[in-house]
């Protein structure tokens, strides 16, 4: 924990990052509340809810509230310049984004976008909020860099809910799915350019989606996305073919179809289950707090199916337990990677989906990530932000001061194969 002479050598460092941002407040009296919020949240308070904060950084309540939910301040610009500090930071070549979402518990109906959903962090169709997020991963450590609400259908095509001033969504705020709000993310941060970024990584809620694949792929990046084993691939070319015309006066056909002769397709996890056992190579890579772990790994040259359709040739790698019995679980996973690139590096690039899940939990344990009791969606977006500026200020320090701070705040650092 936080004790008086920590913060005292604390606070200098946090003033200098904190200046960092000080362009996106517009006003004074915006800029010093965004000072005193950081403060509350990296001390050591039970619940950083907005009282607790402004009791313990003498602020009036009201007023830190306003700021959070009212103030017109550049939350966006924020997330540009953390993702620029971050690179500074923790930018290697080869970085990695990773994706993913969280669930927030909430007993109020009130709140933008809450209401009965299910929740992987809960695991359960629970009332709660949910937010997807985008995490950065290199050599040198990993943190969260951007945020999105997650808002239901249903919830938007509500009038009491969507219009109610205690959620205050804008009006411009269309339905988007966890995909479409991934994308946007994913996009944003490779445009930026301030994250040197060569992979994505995400499970399968993700990876299953082939536009979303396509999206990095023409970023110019290479992903080693977690698939469900029911997804279907080529192991060899399916031979599809142009047809000719049917007759002389037919139209000239353009879309391929298979041959008679032409292999079918196969789910990936039959083609791993049935690969013999030398083809299976075990590799020592880093789980978190949990210390280096020994996995088998194989992987395959194979052709992605499209919509139906042949798509591009990539990589099918799967991972399983040491030693594992016939019915182990199997993770499954597709890369666009190019066939020169190492079976070590790539995974351990598939293997890095534990860095958000350790992030989200530090965010939610040490700098209030889920402590929120705002309602509105301007309230939501500003305490979150403020939560990953916290989270990342933390790890800089930790980095830099080393193991005084290793027991609060635990930078990390991706598998290594």
């Amino acid at each position: 924990m936080i004790d008086d002479a920590d913060l005292a050598a604390l606070l200098p460092a946090l003033e200098g990052f904190h200046a960092r941002f000080a362009r996106f407040f517009r006003r004074t009296e915006g800029r010093a509340f965004g000072r005193k919020y950081l403060i509350g949240l990296a001390l050591p308070i039970e619940r950083k809810n907005v009282e607790n904060i402004a009791e313990q950084v003498g602020a009036p309540p009201r007023k830190l509230q306003e700021f959070l939910s009212e103030s017109p301040w550049d939350d966006e610009g924020c997330i540009g310049e953390l993702q620029r500090f971050v690179g500074e930071q923790l930018g290697a070549p080869g970085g990695v984004l990773v994706l993913d979402d969280t669930g927030f518990a909430k007993k109020g109906t009130h709140s933008a976008g809450v209401g009965r959903q299910y929740s992987g962090t809960l695991g359960r169709v629970d009332n709660c909020q949910v937010g997807v997020f985008l995490g950065y991963a290199s050599p040198h450590g990993h943190t969260l860099v951007d945020r999105r609400l997650y808002l239901t259908e249903g919830w938007l095509a509500d009038p009491a809910k969507r219009g109610s001033p205690r959620s205050a969504v804008p009006e411009d705020v269309r339905f988007k799915t966890k995909l479409e709000l991934a994308a946007e993310m994913l996009t944003a941060a490779i445009e930026r350019g301030h994250l040197p970024v060569g992979w994505v990584t995400a499970d399968a809620a993700y990876g299953d989606s082939a536009d979303l694949r396509a999206l990095v792929a023409s970023h110019g990046r290479w992903y080693c996305v977690e698939v469900s084993g029911t997804t279907e691939v080529w192991i060899a070319d399916p031979a599809w073919v142009v047809p000719p015309r049917a007759g002389e006066a037919g139209r000239p056909r353009t879309k391929a179809r298979p041959r008679p002769d032409a292999i079918a397709a196969q789910t990936v996890d039959a083609i791993v289950r049935s690969l013999p056992a030398s083809e299976w190579i075990r590799h020592r890579v880093t789980e978190g707090e949990k210390g280096p772990r020994e996995y088998e790994f194989a992987r395959l040259r194979v052709v992605e199916k499209i919509h139906r359709a042949p798509g591009p040739a990539g990589w099918l790698m799967a991972r399983r337990p040491v030693g594992a019995d016939p019915g182990a679980e199997i993770k499954c996973y597709l890369s666009n990677a190019p066939a020169t690139i190492a079976l070590a590096e790539m995974a351990a690039v598939g293997c890095l989906r534990w860095t958000i899940e350790e992030d989200f939990e530090l965010a939610k344990g040490e700098v209030g990530l889920d402590h929120y009791e705002v309602t509105k969606f301007r309230g939501w977006y500003h305490h979150i932000t403020l939560s990953l500026l916290a989270l990342a200020f933390l790890k800089s320090v930790q980095r830099e001061w080393g193991e005084k701070w290793g027991p609060r705040v635990r930078a990390g650092s991706p598998p290594a194969a």
